[in-house]
């Protein structure tokens, strides 16, 4: 009895620890690459290690700019507006959180890059300002978003946009996480451990 009360316990520390599960994203910093330029222009067809780049064309940084991590990023407008996306396995009514660094390209196309994304049925939209900005102060910030999994196969997309010209928006680090549960799914877990509790307790007086 006391080792079933121990595994019960173990199993329940084990649900109830707050931890946010990767999911399969791959190459979300961009750093599978040996390119040792300034930056390198892929156009649609072409592919930076999982991630396709479906229309227009991406430059892969790697000098070019201080990226926010490691040795490689992303400007989404190459010659001209690009989108890049990959597909990973998803567990269908699960919540993904998807995060992301964001900067600019302060050298041309205005001072407001427009950036738009989307995940499952998710779709949005991020307004970046470079006013100020340069290539060794891009101002990377950190955002995300939450997609709920409408299919066993999910699609994750990254955009630049046409008004921006060849000067977009700059993209790194990004990452997918399936969401940790909430405080109300600890309460019924609890409270679960404490029915299988009582009644091995009950059996036990019963004897």
């Amino acid at each position: 009895m006391l080792k079933l009360k121990a595994g019960i316990a173990i199993a329940a520390l084990a649900l109830l620890t707050p931890m946010a599960q990767a999911a399969g994203i791959s190459n979300g910093g961009f750093e599978s690459s040996n390119y040792s330029g300034q930056f390198d222009t892929v156009s649609a067809g072409g592919s930076l290690g999982a991630w396709n780049v479906v229309s227009g064309s991406v430059d892969l940084i790697n000098t070019y700019w201080t990226n926010s991590e490691g040795h490689y990023s992303l400007d989404l407008n190459g010659t001209q507006a690009g989108s890049i996306q990959q597909a990973f396995a998803t567990v269908v009514g699960q919540t993904y959180t998807v995060s992301f660094d964001v900067a600019g390209n302060a050298n041309g196309g205005g001072n407001t890059k427009i950036l738009s994304m989307g995940a499952g049925s998710y779709v949005g939209a991020l307004f970046i300002d470079t006013t100020g900005k340069s290539n060794t102060n891009m101002g990377w910030t950190t955002k995300s978003f939450d997609f709920v999994a409408n299919s066993s196969t999910s699609i994750l997309s990254f955009s630049g946009f046409a008004g921006n010209g060849a000067y977009g928006v700059a993209l790194d680090n990004v990452k997918v996480t399936a969401a940790v549960p909430e405080p109300e799914t600890y309460g019924m877990l609890l409270a679960g451990l404490g029915l299988v509790g009582l009644v091995a307790r009950r059996k036990k007086q019963a004897k």
